[in-house]
């Protein structure tokens, strides 16, 4: 069965998801609402001008007779000739001047506005949304959502909205002056919009399935290139490539078959609408010769009926069009209405004073979509102004229990505390400026060095800034002007591709040590020193020394490395996703457990981290 078979067999649309789509689109047009009302009530005055226009042809056209019997033009002939260009005059003023400056503001200020709210709710989201998506397909959601809704604006606002304005318009127009001739003229309506309405219940799931295809293939794309080492290093060019080539298959055959069925039903309307046009002329000919109709009633009817059934093959068309769109934008408004799940309480607190004392209490967490917890009746305590490591077999929880101190994640059952309070009641930027943390993947942005070190203040002094260089061992390094030809403001690259991965790691340890010089007081070193030499590393350690001096900070070490694990003031061995031992390093050596196990086997070589 092909994806087109599948796709019908499961989707019944109706209108409901048109006026859904409407009002999601609404939903998301914000600050811009104002400006494109504005320019819509603009174009519903417009459009009684344009059938204004065709009326006056019809006052005309029904005084012919006199003025070929009389031989002579009358003023009121002349004035409803002066009234056509004047209301043409009207109609392009009101369009150029008016509805478009209103149109054209909204729909510039929509276009730059949307990416900015679409980032603001990235960025309100929790990791837990973050590890269920991957970045290719975040992007094309955003991308695509923010585009298709600019152009669906445009298609309603230039495409249906003025073609149904006249519609409407002309309807009740043609029923007044001859309501005979005018319900012929209006009954193809109501199949032609029919035929297309059936036609859009059956392929609007084509089209949600091709833009979830499509959100797959980029999401194809942007990781091939963003893994581009990776990809060449092992050679799976060919790999990727049929990776996005397969999806783009499927989208095209999907793409083709639907838009090459829609013409069936685009010839079976347009037919319907010219043969009943056609038909209310030859009948306006005979009322006019049987005196039941007047001739002008006619040319009103000739006028308006073939922009009428443009007007409807418009608004059938640009409909198709726009809900083909809207697949984009409800999966753009699904993103929008994620509630973040790490929030802020209706007060929270931003305590005066801090101890620094930290405390899991028999917590347990659990990722989202998984079955087994990676932390079970887990406790800890964390004094002020000590060193502490955590230590175990790697997914042991050690990373998520960091991550749960800085609130990136809270816990599943269980709470952590802060000076005895729990870390919920506080406020969550005051918690997260606490901690200065360095990954063992430190994230680089494309920018310099100094926006990189700087990121978490990008006011800090040069003075902080130097003082970091020389903490991360990095000062040195820069002096090299063949690999740093502009110093610190030379550019890395994305992702940092410009630098090794130790100079990358002390880039993250540079970026922490500005944070702890302005105010975070937990340093938080997650396999900070995996990459550097051993000169490096020895050089952090004498750092750490001398920061938790000037600084009086706490810090929280996940290393396997002895160099920095036996400095610590206290250790805790993390077994099953719990404390299996505690104290420190002399003191778990000798108890002979499971930490000295961890420990030999570093010794001869046979831990990995």
């Amino acid at each position: 069965m092909s994806d087109w078979d599948e796709v019908l067999e499961e989707k019944d649309r109706n209108l409901n998801s048109f006026f859904r789509s409407l009002s999601n689109m609404w939903d998301l047009l914000g600050s811009s609402r104002r400006l494109i009302v504005k320019a819509v009530v603009m174009i519903f005055i417009i459009e009684i001008l344009n059938i204004g226009f065709p009326y006056l042809l019809k006052l005309i056209f029904d005084q012919l007779p006199e003025i070929i019997g009389g031989k002579t033009i009358s003023t009121g002939i002349i004035i409803l000739v002066g009234a056509l260009l004047i209301i043409k005059i009207a109609s392009l003023t009101l369009k150029h001047f008016v509805a478009e400056k209103y149109f054209l503001k909204g729909i510039i200020k929509l276009e730059n506005a949307c990416p900015v709210l679409a980032q603001k709710k990235l960025l309100e989201l929790s990791l837990n949304y973050h590890d269920k998506e991957n970045t290719g397909k975040k992007i094309s959601k955003i991308e695509k959502g923010c585009e298709k809704m600019v152009m669906i604006v445009m298609e309603v606002y230039w495409g249906i909205v003025p073609a149904l304005f006249y519609l409407i318009i002309n309807v009740v127009v043609a029923l007044v002056i001859d309501w005979k001739l005018g319900l012929l003229f209006v009954i193809p309506f109501f199949p032609a919009m029919y035929i297309h309405y059936h036609m859009h219940n059956k392929f609007e799931g084509i089209w949600e399935a091709w833009e979830k295809k499509k959100e797959q293939a980029v999401g194809y794309f942007c990781q091939s290139i963003i893994n581009v080492k990776t990809v060449q290093n092992f050679v799976q060019e060919k790999k990727e490539i049929s990776n996005v080539e397969a999806i783009r298959s499927g989208m095209h055959d999907m793409d083709v078959e639907a838009s090459i069925r829609m013409q069936r039903y685009f010839f079976v309307s347009g037919l319907i609408l010219h043969l009943f046009y056609f038909a209310t002329i030859a009948l306006g000919f005979v009322f006019v010769a049987k005196g039941m109709s007047s001739i002008g009633t006619v040319v009103y009817m000739i006028a308006t009926g073939n922009v009428t059934i443009f007007s409807i093959g418009d608004i059938m068309g640009n409909y198709a069009r726009v809900m083909r769109k809207t697949v984009a934008v409800n999966r753009m408004k699904e993103l929008m209405e994620q509630e973040p799940d790490i929030i802020d309480k209706g007060v929270s607190i931003v305590p005066k004073n801090y101890k620094g004392e930290f405390s899991f209490n028999d917590v347990t967490f659990t990722y989202p979509g998984k079955d087994n917890p990676v932390l079970k009746n887990f406790s800890m305590e964390i004094k002020s102004n000590r060193m502490v490591a955590l230590v175990g077999k790697s997914g042991e929880g050690k990373t998520t229990a960091v991550r749960l101190l800085s609130r990136m994640y809270d816990v599943s059952s269980g709470k952590i505390t802060i000076d005895g309070h729990d870390i919920r009641d506080f406020d969550l930027k005051w918690i997260r400026r606490l901690f200065a943390i360095v990954q063992q993947d430190v994230d680089i942005f494309d920018a310099t060095l100094l926006e990189n070190i700087r990121y978490p203040y990008p006011d800090a002094s040069e003075s902080q800034v130097v003082e970091a260089l020389k903490a991360s061992h990095l000062y040195d390094t820069l002096q090299n002007r063949e690999r740093f030809p502009d110093g610190i403001k030379t550019q890395v690259g994305e992702r940092g591709i410009r630098l090794s991965g130790g100079e990358t790691q002390r880039v993250g340890i540079a970026r922490a040590y500005i944070a702890l010089l302005n105010g975070a007081r937990v340093l938080i070193l997650d396999e900070a020193t995996s990459n550097l030499d051993s000169e490096a590393e020895k050089a952090i350690q004498k750092m750490i020394g001398k920061v938790r001096e000037k600084l009086n900070i706490s810090i929280i070490a996940i290393a396997h490395r002895l160099s920095t694990i036996q400095r610590a003031d206290m250790i805790y061995v993390i077994d099953n996703g719990h404390v299996a031992e505690a104290g420190d390093h002399n003191r778990l050596v000798q108890k002979n457990g499971l930490y000295a196990h961890l420990v030999e086997l570093q010794k001869l070589g046979d831990l990995r981290e």
